[in-house]
């Protein structure tokens, strides 16, 4: 992986964040973007705790792009069903 680049695609699959983040940026990242690439809603933590947003299937939420926001690990969990997330992070 490079040193200025993150890519995953992580599958969701539970009705709870874990405890353990999905996506752990090894990097100071400049911007990150989550895709949620399924059928069904998937929520998004900062914290593992604190709900800080949703990627809906359904509308302009699908995907979010975070320029000038360093953060270094996100949680996700399902809300109906599961389905993959797309995360990309840069330096």
């Amino acid at each position: 992986m490079s040193k200025y680049n993150y890519f995953n695609v992580i599958t969701v699959d539970g009705y709870a964040f874990p405890d353990d983040p999905q996506a752990v940026f090894d990097l100071n990242s400049q911007g990150f973007m989550f895709l949620n690439r399924g059928p069904y809603v998937i929520e998004y933590s900062f914290d593992g705790d604190t709900l800080h947003g949703d990627l809906d299937p359904t509308d302009a939420s699908k995907d979010r792009v975070f320029n000038s926001r360093c953060e270094c690990k996100v949680w996700f969990r399902a809300v109906d069903g599961y389905g993959p997330v797309r995360v990309e992070a840069w330096r």
